[in-house]
């Protein structure tokens, strides 16, 4: 039998092809039906694998292994793109005005399908169940959250998850983990202030609600700096402030739009209070009014020590230990990898994508691409997580 670095070399020019297909033909939250789509052509290649299609839409959920008796471990892939205009101009660049696969789930996916091609030829050596989880949505949709509306977890039960994501902010080939929060959790927020429009030249006779959006831009940042502990990450950011049609009118009505991040569950409902009552209350002071509407976001995405240390240890398997980073510092970003999390033990991990000397752009940039260097490593890494967990 060949060894499983025989059987990832053997296909790895096809994931690539795929990875590069995907990339072509991206698809934005809950309208990836192509890219369901050649993801089950693949793994209807595998014997005895069971295949769920249209889960929360555009899901696939498929299982091998059914009826082992050991415990079931499942396998993630996001497969949405962003909505933003690709500046590369190598063939395989987005076919799709405004689309735009700028955060490596064309990556995610292709190296996920080919773990689940691999493992399939080995299932013998599988303790038990492996369920492999394409979804939707994770790009500010929580597609997560209705994958689990639809029991994703459930038939067979998964004892434990695990996710990946690549990051130019890391050398190529090296994971960073880390237990507890490893990303953010996030809230979405509009403000909408009201005053009294008038002329421009005349602002004593109005209630100017571009002066009340000011000075709550610039004051948000006191509840960070004075009501949350200095030692605790949190942010309150907002970039869009839409205001008047015309330079010589002063608006009715400012709206604000933003998001605020901290690394405890927490602190994001102090700032969420916090900001509350300063929205209101910096309106009233200029004589306006105010309310904002919370909309949105992720929980905090907290790994389980014993999953952490067992992908450590994995990785240890085939990974020199300068690869491995197992204190990694967390990131103000949320993933709704997060919600999988409240429900089933398992973990979150980067995997560096940045060559030696190069500069490849960080994610979400236009210019940005999975770097297919690393899809054998992202396969390897997806099979001995299956192979191992239930004799770990």
């Amino acid at each position: 039998m060949k060894s499983i670095e025989q059987l990832i070399e053997d296909i790895t020019h096809e994931i690539i092809d795929l990875r590069r297909e995907l990339h072509s033909y991206p698809e934005p939250a809950f309208e990836e039906v192509e890219t369901a789509a050649k993801v089950v052509a693949k793994l209807e290649r595998i014997p005895g694998i069971a295949i769920r299609e249209g889960v929360a839409g555009t899901g696939v959920v498929a299982t091998i292994g059914t009826e082992k008796d050991g415990p079931c471990v499942a396998l993630r892939a996001d497969m949405d793109c962003l909505k933003m205009e690709e500046k590369n101009s190598f063939e395989y660049a987005s076919k799709k005005p405004g689309l735009m696969h700028a955060c490596g789930h064309d990556g995610h996916t292709a190296a996920l399908v080919g773990a689940a091609l691999v493992l399939g030829k080995i299932e013998e050596e599988l303790a038990g169940p492996v369920t492999f989880i394409f979804q939707p949505a994770e790009e500010n949709h929580g597609g997560a959250k209705v994958m689990l509306e639809e029991e994703v977890l459930e038939s067979p039960v998964v004892n434990a998850i695990f996710g990946l994501h690549g990051t130019t902010a890391l050398p190529l080939g090296t994971i960073g983990i880390r237990s507890g929060a490893i990303m953010a959790a996030s809230r979405y927020f509009t403000i909408t202030i009201h005053g009294r429009g008038c002329h421009a030249a005349s602002p004593h006779r109005g209630i100017d609600p571009v002066l009340i959006g000011s000075q709550i831009v610039c004051a948000v940042q006191s509840i960070v700096a004075r009501n949350v502990s200095p030692v605790e990450p949190a942010l309150i950011s907002i970039p869009k402030f839409t205001g008047s049609t015309a330079p010589n009118v002063i608006p009715e009505v400012v709206t604000l739009e933003g998001t605020l991040r901290a690394l405890s569950n927490e602190t994001r409902t102090l700032l969420e209070t916090r900001l509350r009552e300063l929205v209101e209350n910096t309106a009233a002071a200029h004589g306006g009014s105010a309310e904002i509407s919370y909309y949105g976001g992720y929980p905090l995405l907290e790994n389980s020590v014993d999953e952490v240390a067992f992908v450590r240890g994995v990785a240890a398997q085939f990974m020199d230990s300068e690869q491995i980073d197992g204190s990694y510092p967390p990131s103000m970003g949320a993933e709704d990898f997060a919600f999988y999390l409240q429900q089933v033990p398992g973990a979150f991990f980067w995997l560096g994508m940045q060559p030696d000397g190069g500069a490849l752009p960080s994610l979400h940039h236009p210019r940005f691409d999975f770097n297919d260097a690393v899809i054998p490593t992202a396969i390897r890494l997806h099979c001995e997580i299956a192979r191992n967990y239930a004799i770990r």
